[in-house]
């Protein structure tokens, strides 16, 4: 089994771009609506602002060498850049991914997600803020930006549209920085099924790939429900996937606070939980880390209540664990840096490096399950993980059964008192583990004999004390004790003792504390 890779979601908007200075403002970068975002009723977490005022320029090739080492530390494995793709080949926001093609001393892993939906005046909060000033100097007159819906159109055209946007994509997927799966560049696509060519298209693009030495080109579809000719595998998209039960779950109810939309944060995590994989396709679960849009659209806008850095790490490990499960060598993660929709994994004033330390915390302990070496998952995977848990479990009780037992001492109260009052002068203990050597040496200690032990390995040896295996010639005593006490309530223990003595009460050290306690 391989050992899970994490991959954020990344947003390229944070640099200049002639478009944007256009239709929203002068100087306009994702940075803008972060700063705008109002704080719309008590206890709205916003505006949220980077740690350290890090308003960072993608362009600053320093920003990026910053994130590349923050993704190194916290075992955050590579990023995925949203590939805007338009009409007739025409492109924006594509000069990050540029640059990094350029630098190739910037140690980002990276794929390409494609947001293949049209641009629109959609951002109404920053539609009529932001370009206040256009609607001000133009009292007398229609403006024609403010009037036209679409901003950038999506099409697909044809053979030659379809060949002039793979051989762009060419060169990214033969650095070797992408991040492939069996050696093909893995490629998503953001709702493929408004791709009405999508199977013809994506066959051109894999015979135009193995033309230039790529054999295969590994497509991922996001939040689609039904496996589509040319997807290779689906992605659910957390948090909005999991909203509904669109693939299984419960309808999570819709709240209102001061008029704005918002969703329980544990109950969508929930809902991921209970997702099932996409019928005959490869199914990726992912996560995420918040969601708030209203810096972008103001009272029109949704956010999750609820939030907070415990449920996250409690569930982002149980989907890295529903991953894994299921071969998913995959988690992504939405997202690195949307600060306009609240879902950051970069350090913030509030939440600092939390997002990030908990993922390297998660990533760590899930990873240490399984063989590195590994490339299938073992028949006996789920077995041993239970064995594992269990373990865990077995492991806190001891010490928490070891601290009732201390309390106990502390309180000038033995355990010979419970055995006193049901007149049991004369034991034998089962178990010679750490509990079992404790018990002997009190019990001693307060005039109680111990006339044998019964252990599985014979040859442990308690001075003065006869160890033996169950079966073995064993003396009449007023009880039993058991001190292995997870094998006591979850095993046959008590019917192995059963099958060789059954005239004497079997006691389990738990038992004996929890009455004293």
């Amino acid at each position: 089994m391989n050992r899970i890779k994490a991959i954020a979601m990344y947003l390229p908007q944070f640099h200049e771009v002639p478009e944007n200075n256009e239709w929203w403002g002068e100087g306009y970068t994702e940075w803008i609506a972060a700063k705008k975002a109002e704080k719309l009723f008590d206890g709205h977490y916003q505006p949220r602002e980077p740690l350290n005022d890090n308003y960072y320029d993608l362009m600053d090739k320093s920003t990026m060498l910053w994130q590349a080492e923050i993704a190194r530390k916290y075992l955050l494995d590579g990023f995925c850049f949203y590939h805007y793709y338009f009409k007739e080949g025409r492109k924006i926001l594509e000069k990050p991914a540029e640059n990094l093609l350029e630098w190739k001393d910037v140690n980002m892993p990276f794929c390409f997600c494609w947001a293949n939906e049209s641009w629109g005046r959609t951002w109404s909060k920053i539609n009529y803020e932001i370009n206040e000033w256009l609607i001000a100097d133009e009292k007398d007159h229609k403006n024609p930006i403010m009037e036209d819906e679409i901003l950038l159109d999506q099409k697909y055209g044809r053979e030659a549209e379809w060949k002039k946007h793979i051989e762009y994509l060419l060169p990214f997927f033969q650095d070797k920085r992408y991040i492939r799966k069996n050696g093909a560049p893995v490629f998503l696509i953001y709702k493929p099924e408004r791709i009405g060519c999508l199977p013809e298209m994506i066959n051109l693009w894999k015979n135009v790939a193995r033309k230039n030495g790529i054999n295969d080109i590994y497509i991922i579809g996001l939040s689609i429900l039904r496996k589509m000719n040319g997807i290779d595998a689906v992605l659910l998209n957390g948090p909005l996937m999991y909203f509904t039960p669109r693939s299984k779950g419960i309808e999570i109810d819709v709240r209102w606070t001061s008029s704005v939309r918002n969703y329980d944060y544990k109950s969508i995590w929930e809902n991921a939980l209970k997702a099932e994989p996409i019928k005959k396709c490869k199914t990726y679960y992912g996560v995420f880390t918040d969601y708030d849009d209203t810096p972008r659209r103001g009272k029109k806008g949704t956010f999750l209540n609820n939030v907070s850095l415990d449920i996250f790490e409690k569930y982002l490990y149980l989907l890295m664990k529903k991953n894994l499960k299921e071969d998913n060598e995959f988690l992504f993660i939405n997202a690195f840096n949307e600060w306009g929709e609240g879902m950051c994994l970069e350090p913030d004033k509030k939440n600092k490096y939390g997002y990030l330390e908990i993922l390297r915390n998660t990533k760590k302990k899930v990873n240490s399950k399984y063989n590195k070496n590994s490339t299938e998952r073992s028949k006996n995977a789920d077995v041993e993980e239970n064995k594992f848990e269990c373990e865990i479990e077995k492991q806190r009780d001891y010490i928490l059964l070891l601290d009732k037992w201390m309390t106990l001492r502390e309180q000038n109260r033995y355990l010979s008192d419970y055995l006193k009052k049901y007149d049991c002068k004369q034991i034998a203990v089962y178990g010679l583990g750490v509990l079992g050597r404790h018990l002997v040496s009190e019990l001693l200690q307060e005039g109680i004999a111990v006339e044998y032990i019964i252990d599985q390995n014979e040859s442990l040896v308690f001075p003065g004390i006869k160890v033996c295996g169950l079966g073995c010639d064993m003396e009449k005593v007023d009880a039993i004790i058991v001190t292995v006490i997870h094998e006591y309530k979850f095993g046959d223990i008590l019917d192995n003792i059963r099958r060789y003595r059954i005239d004497c009460p079997v006691m389990s050290l738990e038992e004996i504390i929890n009455e004293l306690y």
